[in-house]
């Protein structure tokens, strides 16, 4: 589910915006106020995922909320809207603690658009988080598994740099694919594929991060089926390309040196 607060001082407007993202699956208004400090109230309430701020006639005021905003939560999605631009297209979003801007009127399809883009990253974001809530097993794999589910583990830890499948893994522990598979998924709590994502990205995250490897020959060593999918993946489950992982890295190890 995605909360959204949205805040416009004329009341049709807000009823129109109300309208077309109830009718978005997954997506639902939480909070609607007539200010910008009515939607910095919200935000802080409410904790939404997503805010629609109009500027309204007093800009400054706005996006000063818009900045309140942003500080309190920095993974919320800022949706700026105008009804005359307000000489904003020409700006840096990023420069106003914005993540859209759109000029009034705005079509229904555009909203569902924008909406449903950040629906996605916020899902495979839980998705992600999900993954590396379970490596706990890839380190050290409790008793409360399965002697099954505990051969499974070690066999996909020794080998998820090869191109195995839930097939060869069920093979290993003398186990048909379908009873492993829900063996697996009850007691892991992912399922097969999810594990061994989760092992190739952190080995990714670990090559991309300490070694000079190029791209192409990590997702090869990886077993993916080309580098174009590896890195589709990789910025769908970890937020960025591999390529700005490897330098946001290099300038986090850069800037721990300098202190």
């Amino acid at each position: 589910m995605c909360e959204i607060v949205i805040a416009d001082s004329e009341y049709l407007e807000r009823e129109v915006l109300k309208d077309i993202i109830n009718n978005i699956d997954g997506a639902h208004i939480v909070g609607e106020g007539r200010t910008g400090r009515s939607a910095v109230e919200l935000c802080a309430a409410l904790m939404p995922q997503m805010v629609f701020l109009n500027l309204g006639l007093n800009v400054k005021h706005s996006l000063e909320a818009a900045w309140q905003i942003r500080k309190s939560n920095q993974s919320i999605v800022i949706v700026l809207t105008a009804a005359d631009g307000k000489g904003l297209f020409r700006k840096d979003l990023s420069a106003i603690s914005a993540d859209e801007f759109l000029h009034k009127p705005v079509r229904p399809s555009k909203i569902n658009e924008i909406v449903r883009k950040y629906m996605s990253n916020f899902n495979a974001k839980k998705d992600v988080d999900n993954l590396q809530s379970k490596r706990e097993f890839s380190q050290n794999i409790p008793q409360t598994v399965s002697k099954e589910v505990a051969k499974a583990l070690h066999y996909i830890n020794d080998y998820y740099t090869d191109n195995i499948t839930l097939d060869s893994v069920a093979g290993s522990v003398f186990l048909s694919s379908n009873y492993l598979s829900r063996l697996f998924k009850r007691e892991v709590g992912v399922n097969f594929s999810s594990y061994l994502l989760c092992k190739r990205l952190d080995e990714a995250k670990r090559l991309l991060g300490e070694t000079e490897t190029p791209v192409l020959s990590i997702s090869n060593s990886l077993s993916f089926s080309d580098s174009s999918y590896f890195c589709k993946v990789f910025k769908k489950y970890i937020g960025s390309t591999p390529k700005e992982f490897r330098n946001e890295t290099k300038k986090r190890i850069y800037n721990a040196s300098m202190c």
